[in-house]
């Protein structure tokens, strides 16, 4: 399962935003989110870029993915942004790293009965059992290992399958690096679902995505679907041929 990550690289802009949707619902994916964030993270912007999608754009778009029988999802972390939007129809949500710990955004998330991916940016032990307590039921949650670092001694893969065995919920991965790699090594844990971002190639090439690094160009995704399906071989073969020939005779060992 491959969750694209729109986040709020359409800089609020609906035609933006539109092109994202329309690849999606043209592409062989199944599943996209966008992002609402916090006013706090959004005026951290130098120009005070207002991020902010007409409640009619997601109430139009959950309508076409859902005729393309396709999944779409938001990304929250803030219950004030979150509000406006808190009545829609979402098919699943994503709970941000920031708000692994927000018990009232956690309560309202909790109520929608809807599948939640918690990312564990900020996911300690003591963080993700606190979060998932305060879930009460575990039935419709997921963790999604994410490391924030571009250093890749930072990067402990390992770690997923560390939580499954914890936590005995799906474990998945969460990109966050700036190239591939990672992304790749990961189909080695076997993870439940995989979350990366992806960005449109403008002419402009001063333009930076508030995802910028770890974002993919959506020209480039089924190059990386390809990859990710080959890896996924080699990961899941474990049968090992100990059959060669030699001068037209074969030889088991």
């Amino acid at each position: 399962m491959i969750v694209l990550e729109v986040g709020i690289n359409h800089f609020g802009k609906l035609s933006e935003a539109n092109y994202y949707l329309n690849f999606f619902l043209k592409s062989n994916f199944k599943y996209l989110t966008f992002q609402i964030q916090s006013k706090e993270f959004y005026n951290k912007f130098d120009n005070k870029i207002n991020f902010k999608l007409p409640l009619k754009f997601y109430s139009d778009a959950i309508k076409k993915v859902k005729k393309k029988n396709k999944k779409l999802g938001l990304a929250v972390c803030d219950v004030s942004t979150f509000k406006e939007y808190e009545h829609l129809n979402f098919d699943f949500y994503k709970l941000l790293g920031v708000a692994i710990n927000n018990t009232k955004l956690i309560s309202i998330l909790s109520l929608k009965k809807k599948k939640v991916f918690i990312s564990l940016a900020r996911g300690s032990d003591s963080n993700i059992i606190d979060c998932l307590n305060a879930f009460k039921s575990k039935d419709k949650l997921n963790l999604i290992y994410t490391s924030m670092s571009y250093k890749s001694k930072d990067l402990n893969l390992y770690r997923i399958n560390y939580l499954k065995k914890r936590f005995k919920i799906p474990v998945g991965y969460g990109h966050h690096y700036n190239n591939d790699l990672p992304l790749l090594l990961a189909k080695y844990c076997n993870p439940a679902f995989i979350f990366f971002y992806i960005k449109k190639n403008f002419l402009n090439k001063k333009i930076t995505f508030p995802d910028d690094q770890h974002a993919f160009f959506l020209e480039k995704l089924d190059s990386l679907n390809k990859k990710l399906n080959e890896v996924e071989i080699f990961a899941n073969n474990n049968t090992i041929n100990t059959t060669i020939k030699l001068n037209d005779k074969k030889i088991q060992f």
